[in-house]
């Protein structure tokens, strides 16, 4: 008798927690997650105010950790202190076995060249040839059209833009709006943008695989807010 009361106790409590469980699902936005960037990109970027408003859609907030763009690339896959990626090209989904793309895009991205030569105006990838070239590190598109040409690698643009000023590269080509944007806070003398950009792709968001039944739902509510976008 006393088996059969703490099993039906068991039961009992099994389905309350399970109840409790569904009723928290479907309530208000209270479930965080975490999602990565390159550590000069902040919650004002356009990208983040599209995924945020898709996420509170499905009744999750979401917050915004910074880092190195190559460290970010690898925790998203990693999926133990992130839970996706804010924003990255198709491409990268090659190296990211561990993350699903939404296939939803955000909105495009440049290869910009900045250069201290305002003499110096390439209009495509061999005219970089020669050259000492710097690129951020994770940028590996960028990195796979240089091809053979080799380059350097730097952990942040603010040290790109350093090393460019101080004459110990000749070019870095790096993600053109967000890197105007640090280059104007830095206030510094004889570094040009050569226009047009090399290449512009599309970006979209990543999330990690353990949250795959959130993919159906996140792409549904981010074109819903895309198409807002649209409109307004």
């Amino acid at each position: 008798m006393k088996l059969l009361y703490s099993a039906l106790c068991a039961a009992i409590f099994s389905f309350t927690v399970s109840s409790t469980s569904i009723a928290e699902h479907f309530g208000e936005p209270h479930f965080d997650l975490v999602i990565g960037t390159m550590q000069e990109v902040d919650t004002s970027h356009v990208s983040f105010k599209y995924v945020e408003a898709a996420y509170a859609k499905i009744g999750y907030h979401i917050s915004l950790l910074p880092m190195p763009y190559a460290r970010s690339f690898y925790e998203s896959n990693r999926g133990e202190i992130l839970d996706g990626e804010l924003a990255r090209t198709e491409d990268a989904g090659l190296k990211a076995p561990d993350m699903i793309r939404i296939p939803v895009p955000l909105e495009k991205v440049a290869a910009t060249v900045f250069t201290n030569d305002y003499l110096f105006h390439p209009t495509s990838w061999a005219d970089l040839r020669g050259k000492r070239i710097d690129i951020l590190e994770g940028t590996d598109i960028i990195l796979g059209r240089l091809g053979d040409i080799p380059s350097t690698s730097v952990t942040t643009l603010e040290q790109a833009f350093l090393r460019l000023q101080s004459g110990r590269t000749d070019a870095v080509i790096v993600p053109g709006e967000i890197a105007q944007q640090v280059l104007d806070h830095m206030h510094v003398d004889n570094i040009y943008r050569v226009t047009p950009d090399l290449e512009t792709w599309l970006v979209y968001h990543y999330i990690h695989k353990r949250h795959e039944n959130l993919v159906e739902p996140l792409t549904t509510a981010l074109t819903q807010v895309m198409q807002q976008h649209s409109l307004d």
